[in-house]
């Protein structure tokens, strides 16, 4: 990264969201505003199928000149793709939203997206400074996998990445240019049917296939996991509440200050305390159940007879025995980008 102080950049940076969700993407853009510098301009875009006008009004009322917010209605891209594919009840549509971005912006070469669930401890401008070169994305690697023996073997045994490349989707930067021409969001569906009808973070798996090998790996002070290991103030630069660690459930989940601290700037103060007040007192057991689930699942789908990985081996044993394997894998877009 190189030193942004006083240089003047513009900072495209996407949340995705339901009108559920909104109380807490209001934290993360108090803290992200918090950190931002009155040199660049910090254009916010927040993708929904839900989210009115009227509600983002509320997070607006009190923003600088030098941030902008825009609401970005996805209702007919996600209408397209419930066609397609039968969405799991325990997901939320938001999550797909992040594979929109590079057709629905095309002016944007280069963009930031992360989750909601998010407290920024630094300037996220920093970002943007970061060479990707022709890699298609910059990303962290997922603690959740490299710190579990059960996932490890899920990612490898599915998907065939290993715990040094599997990464976390929560906190990109996306280079929109090379990401374009792959068309995401029409290949999504039917990879999805295929290979993840047992599904664990699905969007999360169709990226780390697609964008294998081509991916800066940044510091995992970017994407701060509180199931992972601890990180210093001083070096601390984003916090991502993701999974079941949700400071506005429970109590006691690491980097929490930072959460609350943006929480009492957001307009929906007030709300996330009332929220939390109503969580049912068996709502951390059903977590941890839902968590030793996932092992669960993930076994199965690792040793099931159909999945990516036994898929792509066929596919080059078929292809080596009928043509020349030097040739193709210049040309194919699975193996050479």
């Amino acid at each position: 990264m190189i030193n942004i102080q006083n240089k003047k950049l513009v900072v495209p940076i996407f949340f995705s969201t339901d009108k559920n969700y909104l109380p807490y993407l209001s934290v993360a853009i108090c803290s992200l505003i918090d950190k931002c510098s009155k040199y660049n301009t910090y254009n916010i875009y927040i993708l929904s199928a839900d989210v009115t006008n009227e509600d983002i009004s509320i997070i607006t009322k009190t923003i600088p000149n030098n941030v902008n917010i825009k609401l970005v209605n996805v209702k007919n891209e996600i209408s397209k793709i419930k066609e397609k594919m039968a969405l799991r009840d325990y997901f939320t549509e938001s999550i797909y939203f992040r594979l929109f971005i590079p057709e629905l912006f095309p002016n944007y070469d280069k963009v930031i997206y992360l989750d909601s669930d998010i407290t920024l401890n630094a300037d996220i401008a920093e970002l943007m400074t970061v060479d990707l070169k022709d890699n298609l994305l910059g990303a962290t690697l997922e603690p959740t996998v490299y710190t579990d023996k059960v996932l490890r073997y899920w990612a490898k045994e599915t998907y065939d990445l290993d715990e040094n490349h599997y990464f976390n989707s929560g906190v990109l930067i996306m280079n929109t240019k090379k990401l374009r021409p792959l068309n995401l969001k029409e290949h999504f569906c039917p990879w999805v049917n295929k290979y993840d009808s047992e599904a664990i973070a699905p969007d999360q798996n169709y990226l780390n296939c697609v964008c294998k090998n081509k991916v800066v790996y940044l510091n995992q002070a970017w994407n701060a996991l509180p199931a992972g290991k601890m990180i210093n103030d001083e070096e601390l630069k984003l916090i991502h509440y993701n999974m079941f660690f949700k400071p506005w459930k429970y109590d006691n989940v690491m980097y929490e200050n930072y959460f609350w601290k943006y929480a009492k700037l957001s307009p929906y103060y007030d709300e996330i305390v009332r929220r939390k007040s109503l969580v049912p007192a068996d709502s951390k057991e059903k977590d941890l159940n839902a968590r030793a689930k996932l092992n669960k699942t993930a076994l199965m789908v690792a040793n099931g007879e159909h999945t990516y990985k036994k898929d792509l081996k066929k596919q080059v044993k078929t292809i080596e025995q009928n043509i020349d394997i030097k040739a193709f894998l210049k040309s194919s877009p699975i193996f050479n980008w």
